[in-house]
């Protein structure tokens, strides 16, 4: 089996397809990533996949015509929200060119065999149920933790903090940045070290870039680290960022806001915070609680490693397609080579 996986940039989606390829590839199941700006029947000819991945937004003529040259071949695509409820602009929402696109795609193949995106199912039910009413089933697949690069972090003295946060800072993050994060970042008794590709506005503790293969070091040596979500996500309790998973996995200990879906992924392994004042009272308090902090952060450990690891999703996958027993195969790969604890 060959799986096939389009991808259109480096950005947190691009290292949660990563993610997929690790597993499938750890598992003896072959997969490989391609950017979509290379020409579609190139790709597709040399390699020629059993599995398709991809998303509705960039789906073209080219690839079109690759997927209906392969009867056999299985097809799943991410999308925007479709459904008659008014959105939030910053939500992915499908476009009317999209649907034309996957018209064409259905009416000559009967494909997708079905349509993703990173919310749980419940909600993915909700936010794209016009899909359904078009006959394609939905499948939620959430983020997840790429327990290749970030299981079981290390304690370096160097990276040692009160408060670690890699991510950037951008206009639309910033809505939220601005009230939860950077009112700790000007409180200057804390020790706080800050990654990432743009400049932040405290630049003392901007750090600029670091290596991935020390993300999950910086995790564990921080006492705390925060986790944010982005505006809408707090406005509709939906969408739950990487970053947490991460956290979690490499042993860390998050704080993060208050998003419901996140609340029903992570339960008692995550600090919750319903407001900005109390996610600094959090802090504070927990900069103080090693023995409490050990507790959560382990019982966080045990949750991302016991269903929501880049394993777990490519076994999803494989459900979804109704790839029984590739997707065992890949969850006794994934026992055969990680332990919880």
């Amino acid at each position: 089996m060959k799986i096939l996986i389009a991808n259109d940039g480096i950005h947190a989606h691009y290292y949660e397809r990563l993610a997929w390829c690790n597993a499938f590839n750890a598992s003896g199941i072959e997969a490989r990533m391609y950017d979509v700006k290379v020409p579609a029947f190139g790709i597709f000819d040399s390699y020629e996949p059993d599995i398709f991945i991809g998303q509705l937004y960039n789906l073209d003529r080219a690839t079109i015509k690759c997927i209906q040259a392969r009867p056999h071949l299985k097809v799943a695509l991410r999308s925007g929200e479709f459904n008659n409820k008014e959105k939030n602009p910053h939500i992915l929402s499908v476009g009317p060119e999209e649907l034309s696109q996957l018209r064409t795609l259905q009416d000559s193949t009967g494909k997708p065999d079905f349509i993703f995106s990173y919310y749980l199912q419940k909600d993915i039910d909700q936010t794209h149920e016009g899909f359904s009413k078009m006959g394609i089933k939905l499948v939620g697949i959430p983020m997840s933790a790429d327990v290749h690069t970030y299981y079981h972090g290390q304690l370096r003295p160097e990276l040692e903090c009160d408060i670690a946060f890699v991510g950037g800072y951008w206009p639309y993050k910033a809505q939220v940045l601005d009230i939860f994060l950077l009112p700790i970042l000007a409180d200057f008794r804390y020790n706080v070290k800050i990654f990432g590709n743009q400049m932040w506005p405290h630049t003392n503790q901007y750090s600029g870039v670091i290596a991935d293969d020390l993300v999950r070091d910086l995790f564990v040596s921080a006492k705390i680290c925060p986790n944010l979500s982005e505006p809408h996500s707090q406005q509709y309790g939906i969408d739950v960022n990487e970053r947490a998973f991460k956290v979690l996995a490499a042993g860390g200990f998050c704080i993060m806001d208050n998003v419901r879906a996140a609340r029903e992924i992570f339960g008692h392994g995550v600090v919750f915070a319903d407001s900005p004042k109390e996610f600094r009272d959090l802090i504070q308090y927990y900069l103080t609680q090693p023995e409490e902090r050990g507790k959560i952060s382990k019982a966080g450990h045990n949750i991302v490693m016991g269903a929501h690891t880049n394993y777990h999703r490519a076994a999803l996958f494989m459900n979804s397609f109704n790839e029984v027993q590739a997707s065992e195969r890949i969850l006794n790969a994934y026992n055969n080579h990680f332990q919880q604890g």
